[in-house]
Parts: structure tokens; C-alpha cells; sequence
């Protein structure tokens, strides 16, 4: 063969080829075990974890041997499988397994193997190493490659013993060895490493010392103050913000030992140092740290950065002070308002609104008739919060004159205000005309959030104004605030002449108000009416909201329009039709889908029966058989397809059954396969379709998938079908558990004695993994051994096989040695696949090409 991809699967009610074993790391059962890697739980992992381990430490050993050099095999399921392991031995009170599985690895680590694996055992006992495994991490951080792996499980185990190590390495090792030593140093907090730090970061070894001065700031030695400083005093513009955060991380970790004073200094110094533009995040972290240690008793520092000229540093700082539980001292800040400027103004207001500082009222209602348009927003939002609902006359005057951000400002604040009382004012205002263009729209948005249909007058009046941007704002909330009793109104507002944004928000508004009349055969009524002394052009704008709303009378206006004599009025009418909210619109559909002559019109009455039928009271098979009907008037591809996607929508059997057929069609069989998915898998209000024929059909879609994922989610859900109806997989889709080389033919392997048998098949399964491998998810032959085969023999059974071929190829699948299915390529042999290659007398080939 040359590739076989996909899942490989067999039916059940198979016997093993080889019988139970007593030694925990036979092959065999090490094999059965990987393919429960990688689970789909964390409970089905532990579970695999925890059979894997009762083996012993035979298993574990037999596992770490098949760990594979880079580029000879895929150990994917091994490097999964003593993850598992390590998880579940790790867990708390497992000390016994946690023990026995890292002394395992300590044994694995001694045996000869390349860098990259030791790597992984190494990963592996930083997770569940303890003093057992010190002396096996500190010899390899000798060893070319593995400083950094090491260094980081010597880390992990901690203690005395692992500190020694890496103190003691760290005397020999060079370049990047070192950077990993030094950094394993930091994480373990060794004051015993504090002196050769201090060296190498004073060194003339460039390249360490970024690394020594990282450490010493993890761990916190007030010897290695003057350096830090030094470093971030001198340091070239780019490497001021790393020499700054770790300074800060210095100041931390003093705090956490008993050396607050020194760390209170260095983050004062941050904030009087650290000034650039670009730095007001570092200050703010320090000034954060601050607040962490001392609480209120940072408040002073927390006052000079709130009248800081560094606008985000003095937002960091109020932010501060809005956290503080206790001791912020409310009447300093209301005080403050009338000595700093209008920016930090308008901060300041910011943060007693957040507090909801009733004390400030007075304070901030003064500031309402600020001349600073800034600090007027910051106090209406303020005013909001502390006032309640006694701001909503304070903040009214202040629609006059408002601008867009003030008006804007205005309404969030009346929206935050309790709704029945901030509408009343909003109308008055509106009625009372004195308010600006800006403030006026925000009033006409506020009324349309508050869905204020009591107040629909007052909108309905502005949806007539001269000001663009006041009509604009009107007609957006008439939607939102329209009356069934509105409706009349708003059809001769769509009889005259507007531009096409502002007919289609009236067109939605109407409709909005049509729905809520309570008769549905009354709802057209307003637009009939209007529709019937209307000429032109103006008359699609008046038909297509009728798809809205609905009723008899209605459908027979816009049916009427369809064989009227303007073009382009029977094209809106059709259309409309084809968006008809109910069924009653059918038979016409089906109507102009027989008698059209041009494509277009065919296309979109076939778009409105796919659309109608999923939605009509009838049977799944009554929908079905209707759905055929417009299949067989389908001609070109689009309509085709629209009709798949009615098929879609019912998600039964039979529909799955009918969008499988187009899987043939060229034209179609992309939109086909999105049909049988949508069909076949879970999804909103369905459980997806079950059985044997669902997968097969699943499986006929996958090439005409375009997305990776889709097909992804499509591959496992037949795959899941296939298991339910009692198939096992064959191949894993990740290395080669489960196969074996093939010993000869039939006759043959019967002959050998039981030592001749285990000889010939160690030889093939060398040249098995020679040139069989598993290239991403693909089980790949390179043409140049043998055949693969699997490592259980079987009784009767079915089997599914997704299977690739290269141009030219020629190759086949035998089952139990004899007879070959063919698989060829068709373009070279006409007769294709599926063909009994080894039948003499009988027919052997296919009787459709594939």
C-alpha cells in the first residue's frame, strides 16, 4: 500500500492472537495499554495511569525504552502515557506510587539514550522527584543538552542536597548551561548562590549576567541592593524597564522577608525615579506594592501621585485609593476639587462617584456649571451615583448647551437613574424644544433604550425634522418605541420621497408597529391602503415590509405584483415572497418555480419553499416529499443548493438520505456535504442522527469538506457511530500499536516451529518500522519493504477502511492473507477499486469504478 489513512476499524467479537501474560512489560499488553492514551478525561486517565503503575517498574522501564530518538518513530502515546503517570503518582498521598515511579525513571535516566529523551524523563521527575532523585539530575546537568532540564528538576525537588548541586555546577558550567544554573538558583531562592551571583553580575561575562541579576532579585538578599540600583540607574534606555522590573521584584521579595523598610524605600524611589512617559506602568506597580505593605498608611504617597501631571499614573493611584477598604479620608479628596486643575478635576470626581461619597454632593453638584467641559461630564456621572434620583433635575439644565461627548455623558447618566423618572424628564425636554442638537438626539437614544412607547409622539414628531442628524436619530428608535396604533403614521412617512438608509429604518419600524395588532389579517391594512394611491417606484418601498407581517390580503397584493408590468416591482415582489413568514405562500412559489423562464426568479422561489417547508405544520415525511418536488424543478447549481439547505433544516434519516445523492454532483457536492453534517451531527435542538448508515454517509461527505475543524468534529462522530454499533478501531492514528511485519504468506508461517515463528516475525517487525510510520494521523508505506498487518487475528467480521492513494499507485488490503481488495488508481486502471484481485473463477471486478 502506498498511504492508508483515517480510523481503520473492525467489527467486534475478535480473539487476541497472543493469551494473557504474566510480566507486566510484555509487549502485548504495554500495547493494549497505550491505546487508552491520550484519554478523553481526566478520570479516564487516571484510570489508564493507575493500571499502568500496578504493572511495576518493569512497565515504566519497558515504556521509557520506547521513547524514540528525533525523526526515527512517532512515541506520541508514550511520551502521553508516562505524562498520565506522572499526574496520577504525583497526586497527594500517593507517596508509595509517587516513589516507585520516580526511582524508575532515576534508572532509566543512567541508561545510554539520546539528549532529547533524558530531556523528557527529566521533565517527567521535576513533576514527581524528590530527595531520590537528586543525584541523578545533578550528573546530568553535565551532560551536553541537559544543564537546562536539570537545573529545573533540581529546582522542583528543592532541599539542601539539590541547592548543593546547583551551587557547585554553577563553578564549571559556561553559556547557556550556566543561564539555566543561574535561573534555577533565583527559582530556589539560595542565599548560598548570593556571592557568585554578585560576581557574575559584575563580571565581564555579558551574556550571564542579565541572568545573575534576575536571580538575585528572586531571591531577596539585601546584599544585592547596590547592583539592582546601580544596574537601573546606568542602564541603556531599552534595558531600563527590565532593570526596573526587576528592582521591583527585588523590593517584593524584601517585603516577604522581614525587609519592609528597605522595600518601602525602593518603591518610593520608583515613583520619584521612573518619570518618562513610557514608564507610568512601572510606577504604578510600585505604588501598588505600597498600597500592599502599608494599606492606609500609604495614603501620602497615594495623594502626591493622584496630582501627578502623568495622567495614567494618577489613574493607577485613584484606583488605589477606590480599593481602600478603610482610612481613605473622603473630606481630603472633596477639598482637593478646588485646588487642582481640571484634568486631575475631573479624575478626583471620577473617584468619589465610584465611592458613592454621599459627603461629596454639594461638592460635586457645584461642579456641574464647571467651564471645563471635562470636569461638567466627569460630575454628571458622579451626581448620578451619589445623588440618585434627586439628579435627574440637577442635570437637566445641562442639555442646553451640551456637545456630543456631554450629551452623550448626560443620557448615560439618566440611564443609570431610576427609568420611569429620567423618561418623564427626557420628554419634558424634548417637548420643551430648549435643548441642543447633540443633547437632542441623546434624548431621542434614551427614549428607544428605555423602549418609552408612551412617549412615541415625541420621537414619531422628530422623525420629520429639518436637522439630518435629529431625523437620523428619530427614525433609529421608532423601532424601539412604535404603537400598533403608530402604524398609519408610518406608512405615509414611507410614501414619500427619502433616501434608501432612512426607508429602511421606517420600513422597520412599521413592521415593528404592524406586529403588535392584535388581528393578523388587519395588520397590512395601513400599507394596502397607502399602497393603493401610491405610483412609481415608491411602491417597492411599501411592498417589501409586507413580508414582515403577513395575511391574505397582503399575499394577494404582493402575488399581483408579480405579474404586474413593471420589471422591477415584480422582482421586489417576488422577493418578498420568497421571505413570506408562513407557509401560505407555497403554492405560488411552487408556481413561479414551474412556469419562470429566467434563472433568477426560479432560484429565489426555490430559496422561499426551502425556507417555508422546514417551518410548515406538517409531517418530517410530508416536508421531505415537498422538498423532492422542488429538487426535481432545481436546474443550476444555486438552487440546487438552496434546496440541500431545506434538507438540512429537517435533520431526519430521510433527509440525510436525499442530501447524500448531490455527495455525486460536482456542481453540488460541497453544499451537500455541509447539508449531511448539519443533518448527521449534534447540534442546537438536535441530538444528531445514530447508526451504521449515518457514518458511512459521514464518511462520503469528508472530501468535500472544506474546513480542517469540521472535518475533524465529522471524522470522530463516525468514528463514535461506528464504536456504538460495535466496531473497534484497527489504527490508532498515531504510531503503530497494534500491527506487526508480515512473516511470509499463510502456508508458510503455519510450517514454522514456535522459535522459527518469533525469529521471522522480529526480522519483519524491524523492517515493518523501517518504512511503515505515521505522518500526521496517516499510516505511510515508502514503498520500499514490506506489508503491514495487524497484530490480532479475527473471525467473521466487516471492516470500513479510509484509504489515500498517489497518482500511478498500485496497492491493496488482503484479508487473512488471501483474498486482495484492490485499491488502484482509476485514472490509470478504468475499472478503480474494491476489485477481488486473487478471484479466478468468480467475478473479481467492482461493478461501479471508485
Amino acid at each position: 500500500m502506498r498511504k492508508m489513512t483515517g480510523v481503520l476499524i473492525l467489527a467486534a467479537a475478535c480473539l487476541p492472537l497472543l493469551g494473557a501474560q504474566e510480566n507486566g512489560a510484555r509487549p502485548d499488553i504495554l500495547g493494549g495499554l497505550l491505546r487508552a492514551f491520550p484519554a478523553e478525561s481526566g478520570a479516564a486517565r487516571d484510570a489508564a495511569a493507575a493500571r499502568l503503575l500496578a504493572l511495576g517498574p518493569e512497565a515504566v522501564s519497558a515504556l521509557c525504552a520506547r521513547l524514540a530518538a528525533p525523526g526515527e518513530a512517532d512515541d506520541s502515546l508514550v511520551r502521553f502515557a508516562l505524562d498520565a503517570a506522572a499526574v496520577y503518582a504525583g497526586r497527594p498521598g500517593a507517596e508509595a506510587e509517587r516513589l516507585g515511579f520516580s526511582r524508575s525513571l532515576v534508572r532509566a535516566l543512567a541508561e545510554p539514550r539520546d539528549a532529547e529523551n533524558a530531556a523528557f524523563i527529566l521533565s517527567l521527575l521535576q513533576r514527581v522527584g524528590r530527595e531520590e532523585a537528586v543525584e541523578a539530575a545533578a550528573a546530568s546537568l553535565r551532560r551536553p543538552g541537559l544543564a537546562g532540564p536539570a537545573s529545573r528538576a533540581l529546582a522542583a525537588i528543592g532541599g539542601a542536597r539539590a541547592e548543593k548541586a546547583l551551587v557547585g555546577a554553577l563553578a564549571e558550567a559556561s553559556g547557556e548551561a550556566a543561564v539555566s544554573v543561574i535561573q534555577a538558583l533565583g527559582r530556589l531562592r539560595s542565599r548560598e548562590a548570593v556571592k557568585p551571583l554578585l560576581s557574575l553580575a559584575s563580571g565581564e561575562a555579558a551574556s550571564l549576567r542579565p541572568a545573575a541579576l534576575d536571580a538575585l532579585a528572586e531571591i531577596g538578599d539585601p546584599a544585592a541592593r547596590s547592583v539592582l540600583e546601580t544596574i537601573s540607574v546606568t542602564a541603556a534606555a531599552e534595558e531600563r524597564e527590565r532593570a526596573g522590573a526587576r528592582l521591583l521584584r527585588f523590593a517584593e521579595r524584601l517585603s516577604e522577608t522581614n525587609h519592609r523598610r528597605e522595600a518601602e524605600a525602593l518603591c518610593r524611589a520608583f515613583v520619584g525615579n521612573y518619570s518618562a512617559p513610557a514608564e507610568s506602568g512601572i510606577r504604578a506597580a510600585a505604588l501598588s506594592l505600597l498600597v500592599e505593605m502599608l494599606g492606609p498608611g500609604a495614603l501620602t504617597d497615594l495623594k502626591a501621585a493622584a496630582v501627578s501631571p502623568d495622567r495614567a499614573f494618577r489613574a493607577a493611584a485613584l484606583r488605589l485609593v477606590e480599593d481602600l477598604k478603610d482610612g481613605w479620608e473622603a473630606p481630603y479628596w472633596i477639598g482637593l476639587l478646588s485646588l487642582v486643575s481640571p484634568e486631575p478635576q475631573a479624575d478626583i470626581i471620577g473617584l468619589l462617584g465610584r465611592r458613592e461619597e454621599k459627603s461629596a454632593l454639594t461638592a460635586v453638584r457645584g461642579l456641574l456649571s464647571s467651564g471645563e467641559a471635562e470636569v461638567r461630564i466627569a460630575a454628571a456621572g458622579a451626581l448620578a451615583r451619589i445623588g440618585g434620583e434627586r439628579a435627574i433635575e440637577d442635570l437637566a439644565p445641562l442639555f442646553a448647551g451640551a456637545e456630543e461627548r456631554e450629551a452623550q455623558a448626560l443620557k448615560e447618566a439618566y440611564l443609570a437613574l431610576p427609568a420611569s423618572a429620567a423618561v418623564t424628564r427626557a420628554a419634558a425636554l424634548l417637548g420643551g424644544g430648549a435643548v441642543s442638537i447633540p443633547a437632542r438626539t441623546a434624548l431621542i437614544e434614551l427614549l428607544a433604550e428605555r423602549r418609552a412607547g408612551e412617549r412615541a409622539d415625541l420621537v414619531l414628531a422628530d422623525a420629520g425634522s429639518g436637522d439630518d442628524r435629529v431625523r437620523s436619530a428619530a427614525l433609529a428608535a421608532l423601532e424601539r418605541v412604535v404603537r400598533g396604533r403608530d402604524a398609519a403614521a408610518l406608512a405615509d412617512l414611507l410614501a414619500a420621497p427619502r433616501p434608501p438608509s432612512e426607508t429602511a429604518l421606517l420600513q422597520n419600524a412599521w413592521a415593528a408597529s404592524a406586529l403588535l395588532v392584535a388581528d393578523p389579517e388587519a395588520r397590512a391594512e395601513t400599507i394596502l391602503a397607502v399602497l393603493e394611491k401610491t405610483e412609481g417606484a415608491k411602491r417597492t418601498d411599501l411592498v417589501r415590509p409586507l413580508a414582515r407581517v403577513g395575511g391574505r390580503k397582503a399575499l394577494a397584493a404582493v402575488i399581483a405584483e408579480t405579474k404586474g408590468a413593471d420589471p422591477q416591482l415584480q422582482a421586489v415582489a417576488l422577493h418578498t415572497l420568497s421571505n413570506w413568514p408562513d407557509q401560505s405562500a407555497l403554492p405560488e412559489l411552487f408556481s413561479v418555480a414551474r412556469s419562470a423562464s429566467d434563472r433568477k426568479s426560479r432560484s429565489l422561489a426555490l430559496q422561499g419553499i426551502s425556507r417555508l417547508v422546514p417551518l410548515a405544520e406538517e409531517s418530517e415525511e410530508r416536508k421531505l416529499a415537498v422538498l423532492e418536488e422542488a429538487m426535481a424543478l432545481a436546474v443550476e447549481p444555486d438552487q440546487k443548493a438552496a434546496v440541500l439547505s431545506g434538507f438540512a433544516a429537517l435533520r431526519t434519516s430521510g433527509a440525510l438520505a436525499a442530501a447524500a445523492r448531490f455527495l455525486d454532483d460536482p456542481g453540488v457536492a460541497g453544499r451537500a456535504a455541509a447539508a449531511v453534517l448539519r443533518i448527521a451531527l449534534p447540534g442546537p435542538g438536535s441530538d444528531g442522527l445514530g447508526g451504521e448508515e449515518t457514518a458511512r454517509v459521514i464518511k462520503k461527505a469528508l472530501p468535500f469538506v472544506e474546513s480542517a475543524y469540521d472535518r475533524g468534529e465529522a471524522e470522530n462522530r463516525a468514528e463514535a457511530l461506528l464504536v456504538e454499533a460495535g466496531f473497534v478501531p484497527l489504527f490508532n492514528g498515531k504510531d503503530l500499536a497494534g500491527w506487526k511485519g508480515l512473516v511470509a504468506d499463510p502456508p508458510r508461517r503455519a510450517a514454522m516451529s514456535a522459535g522459527e515463528l518469533a525469529a521471522a516475525q522480529a526480522e519483519a517487525d524491524e523492517d515493518m518500522r523501517k518504512h511503515w510510520r505515521v505522518v500526521e494521523g496517516v499510516l505511510t508505506f515508502d514503498g520500499k519493504g514490506h506489508s503491514l498487518c495487524s497484530a490480532e487475528d479475527f473471525g467473521d467480521f466487516e471492516m470500513y477502511v479510509d484509504w489515500k492513494i498517489e497518482p500511478g499507485g498500485d496497492s491493496g488490503i488482503y484479508l487473512r492473507g488471501s483474498p486482495q481488495v484492490q485499491i488502484w488508481d482509476p485514472a490509470q486502471w478504468p475499472e478503480g477499486s474494491g476489485g477481488l484481485y486473487n478471484n479466478l473463477k468468480n467475478p473479481k471486478d467492482p461493478l461501479v469504478p471508485a
